[in-house]
């Protein structure tokens, strides 16, 4: 019998060059003394999956490297991260993506993403067979054949299909709105959400669906089907480091609590509690908290 998975993260893999400046980030024109972090791994879903595994989750990866040291790199911290990499594909001849994270001394950051021939290319039928024998799909909308083949093979396992619609996503307008219509849980922007709907969110939201909006330092809302106004969860004051990975890590931990059975404001709550350990530590997955650790935080 073919094993099920908690959480899958599909797409969103990269390696990160951590680049730290001992000042607010520069502007335009500007030459700034700078310093080598170290090449991490990194990309959003493949961070939000480690932080799954972290936390207890049975978690798979799917998704494209190329035929390098970093792919390498990129295996290697799934398996130590307690991730199966049953959907990774090598791409010969080519180079593994990248991106550039500028972190300031105010733990604010900047990321760069160069484009990668590995963004486009179509799902195979492992990577649908993996999402149909997992409870939770993690994605973002990256085309509408991406998210309608995600979406048929998680339901029809009677799983959950969870979208991370960053601001820097492809899809826009009827698409994207359409491509949140097919999910259960949906993090976005509210500034995306208004150009989707103009009127009260909670006319937007469907049933068994939770909207969750992140605003940093602002702390997170969250909404679900019944509810008039969305749920206000405040940041934890903490001092932090490094907010990179921050809000992928709040996505696992609310997945994680989703999938426990909580409501939603105690999931916002648990994935407060666990973005602020995050932060605490350099990189994209450095400092990932296990549930052991995020409990004992609420506990305080």
């Amino acid at each position: 019998m073919s094993e099920r998975y908690d959480f899958l993260g599909v797409g969103g893999l990269a390696v990160d060059w951590m680049i730290a400046i001992d000042r607010p980030l520069p502007l335009a024109d500007e030459k700034v003394p700078a310093r080598l972090v170290g090449k991490l791994p990194g990309g959003f879903i493949a961070n939000a999956t480690c932080a799954a595994a972290r936390l207890g989750l049975r978690a798979a990866y799917g998704g494209w490297t190329g035929d390098d040291a970093d792919a390498d790199l990129l295996a290697d911290d799934f398996r130590a991260h307690g991730v199966d990499p049953a959907g990774l594909v090598r791409v010969p001849g080519q180079a593994t993506p990248f991106t550039v994270v500028i972190t300031d001394e105010t733990a604010r950051r900047a990321i760069l993403l160069p484009d990668s021939p590995l963004y486009h290319r179509p799902l195979t039928p492992d990577h649908l067979a993996l999402a149909g024998r997992s409870r939770v799909v993690y994605t973002y909308p990256r085309d509408a054949a991406w998210v309608e083949a995600l979406a048929d093979a998680v339901h029809a396992g009677g799983g959950l299909f969870a979208l991370d619609v960053e601001s820097a996503v492809p899809l826009r307008g009827a698409a994207l709105r359409a491509a949140i219509d097919r999910a259960e849980i949906v993090f976005a922007p509210r500034e995306t959400l208004a150009t989707l709907h103009a009127g009260p969110l909670r006319e937007m939201v469907r049933p068994e669906q939770w909207i969750v909006m992140t605003g940093g330092g602002e702390g997170a809302w969250g909404i679900a089907a019944g509810m008039m106004e969305p749920a206000h969860q405040a940041a934890r004051p903490v001092r932090a480091v490094d907010t990179t990975g921050a809000g992928d890590c709040f996505h696992a931990a609310l997945i994680a609590a989703r999938l426990d059975g909580a409501r939603l404001a105690d999931a916002l709550a648990f994935a407060s509690a666990a973005a602020a350990l995050k932060v605490q530590h350099r990189g994209a997955r450095g400092g990932l908290p296990a549930r052991a650790e995020v409990e004992a935080l609420l506990a305080t």
